[in-house]
């Protein structure tokens, strides 16, 4: 079996003057998300945020933005696109689209030149891809308007490969419950105070959404033999930089290589571009000013292998 944990990503921001995202409903996202080929499996709310687990990773509503994290085989555009069709592009003051390499493209039904086609005929944007074509890459797309965000606004995406150890172990395992999980990893108990809500796939694979106020964050694991992948992500203030989150998130995960991407207001004094991982090789550092208000960096790490290993014998083709 073929999965695609690799994600695709949305943050869309709207005026104030449209009113709260929140008050649209469970019915309007649920009818967004099924654009996108994906479902609403249950949703928790905390006084400032509403989150819907679905069966291809999440989505976040605030009052004037939301966040929408897909994978799989879904068509995230589809989803922007149901999304204007109640409000107005015009009342869009941000938008920033980010797809990431994958393991299986050709399975995809766009790639990310269709999908930045489709986002210039909704808005006027500039594309940009993070790292090597051919290694661990970013690609991002972000409308070409001016925009100022709140200084807190801050993002880290965590994303590992090839799981090892714990890690490996207890994902893989066939038919876990989420009680189990959470039990054996702790993951949620990462960030302290926040409201969890979580999904064990069959046969395997799991989904967490935590909130507490505002603040946000989302694990995602797709354990496939043949393409382990986890993604990590939250908005909680990175105050005392990336690293003490990142070391945290390693050591339920034990990946044998993963990427660290972060966004910041441009202009914050950055203090997590050059942080190092003992055991891991760095190999990729990008940082980019983006037009549309924020700075960008993009790290790969590995780690180096300890082995000789085997061909990999190939029977999905």
């Amino acid at each position: 079996m073929i999965f695609e944990g690799s994600e695709k990503k949305v943050e869309l921001v709207v005026d104030p003057k449209v009113g709260s995202l929140r008050k649209l409903g469970r019915p309007f996202w649920e009818k967004v998300v099924e654009r996108a080929e994906a479902q609403v499996l249950s949703m928790i709310s905390s006084e400032g945020c509403d989150a819907y687990l679905l069966s291809e990773s999440s989505l976040f509503v605030w009052d004037e933005y939301f966040t929408m994290i897909t994978c799989g085989q879904t068509t995230l555009v589809n989803a922007i696109s149901q999304f204007l069709e109640t409000i107005s592009k015009d009342d869009v003051l941000s938008l920033i689209f980010e797809r990431k390499n994958e393991y299986f493209p050709r399975h995809q039904h766009t790639d990310f030149y269709e999908d930045c086609r489709r986002l210039n005929n909704m808005f006027s944007g500039t594309a940009m891809r993070f790292g090597h074509a051919d290694d661990h890459h970013l690609y991002l797309y972000h409308m070409n308007k001016a925009y100022l965000p709140s200084a807190d606004d801050c993002t880290v995406e965590i994303l590992m490969y090839d799981l090892q150890g714990q890690g490996k172990e207890i994902f893989s395992c066939f038919n876990q419950s989420s009680e189990t999980i959470r039990e054996k990893t702790k993951v949620d108990q990462i960030f302290p105070g926040f409201h969890v809500d979580d999904h064990a796939f069959r046969p395997c694979g799991y989904s967490l959404n935590a909130v507490r106020g505002k603040e946000y964050y989302t694990i995602h694991v797709t354990p496939e033999e043949n393409g382990s992948y986890v993604s990590f992500e939250s908005n909680i203030n990175l105050e005392h930089g990336v690293q003490p989150t990142l070391m945290r998130v390693l050591e339920v995960f034990q990946p044998n290589a993963f990427d660290v991407i972060v966004f910041r207001p441009s202009g914050q004094k950055e203090k997590d571009y050059d942080f190092e991982v003992n055991g891991f090789q760095k190999k990729t550092t990008v940082i980019q000013k983006l037009s549309c208000g924020y700075d960008v960096s993009f790290t790969y790490h590995f780690r180096k292998p300890k082995e000789i290993q085997a061909a990999t014998l190939l029977e999905d083709f």
